[in-house]
């Protein structure tokens, strides 16, 4: 039996090579040393390996069969270096990620749109779900990383925060907002707001029941979007992050209402399970970092 793999290693260049010295050269030790390696193979092996010619050696009929199965292995050691290489470099892999679709649109096409420049051979797999669900993929392994809204009090989680949310209540632009100077008076006029169960409607209703406040909407919707162009519309108030609508405020189609009470910031966060991360989420960690890694950071 066989136990040094470096021993057959030996035997695979001389047989490659047909010749002693030039497979000396390529493993960078001494033709003595590679021809007391042979004698000592074929100890173990209990027959000769190798027939000496006037430019080389030759593999003895024994030693063909013994080749043959070096050959597929070592062929196959070659290809998985390869591929750890091209792991390590991401010149191939998949990077799973679990986001919204409101954090998809406005935070993470551009993130990976920058990324996919530096590894192109890198495929995605985006699935667009709730912060709670990207939770739960993240916590089942089914996604490498997770971008959800924070703050949240999930301690299973290293949470980075990559963009500042500021909410404000809006309103089309030619809305008279003029008698709204409170949270207080928004009860007295038609809102929109998104559905219960959606992260950013649980803060906002937290964040306002601080000064007594509980609105009733006219209209409950599970899309940030269909909100911002009911708004648009005219058809009652919204609450959104000011980074969500910068195009609509800059074409005056939406305005901010004064208020004098502000809402507590949020954050689009990136998060992750702690221990482990794939090279290719940790690369893409850096990346949204705008290149600056944290070695005594998990993320």
């Amino acid at each position: 039996m066989i136990n040094d793999l470096n021993l057959l290693r030996i035997f695979y260049f001389v047989a490659e090579e047909g010749n002693i010295s030039r497979a000396a050269g390529k493993l960078h030790i001494s033709q003595p040393a590679v021809s007391q390696h042979i004698k000592n193979l074929e100890y173990e092996t209990g027959f000769q390996l190798f027939i000496r010619e006037q430019k080389g050696v030759k593999l003895t009929t024994e030693a063909v069969e013994m080749y043959n199965h070096c050959k597929s292995i070592f062929k196959q050691i070659e290809t998985m270096n390869q591929t750890l290489q091209d792991l390590s470099t991401l010149d191939t892999g998949i990077l799973n990620i679990g986001a919204s679709d409101t954090i998809c649109k406005y935070y993470l096409i551009d993130k990976l749109k920058e990324f996919e420049k530096l590894y192109p051979k890198i495929r995605y797999r985006v699935t667009n779900c709730t912060t709670q669900e990207s939770l739960e993929l993240l916590k089942q392994k089914k996604v490498d990383i997770s971008f959800v809204h924070t703050p949240l009090p999930d301690s299973d989680f290293d949470f980075s925060e990559c963009l500042t949310l500021n909410d404000y209540f809006v309103c089309a632009y030619d809305f008279d907002d003029s008698n709204i100077k409170h949270f207080s008076d928004l009860t007295a006029y038609r809102t929109l707001l998104l559905e219960e169960s959606s992260y950013s409607r649980r803060m906002l209703d937290i964040n306002l029941m601080k000064y007594g406040v509980k609105l009733k909407p006219k209209f409950e919707l599970a899309s940030l979007d269909l909100l911002i162009e009911f708004c648009k519309k005219n058809m009652g108030i919204i609450c959104v992050a000011k980074q969500y609508i910068e195009d609509e405020l800059r074409k005056k189609e939406l305005k901010i209402i004064k208020i004098q009470e502000k809402l507590d910031e949020r954050y689009i966060s990136l998060a992750v399970e702690k221990g482990y991360i794939s090279n290719a989420a940790r690369k893409f960690i850096v990346s949204c970092r705008g290149g600056i890694s944290d070695d005594n950071n998990n993320l």
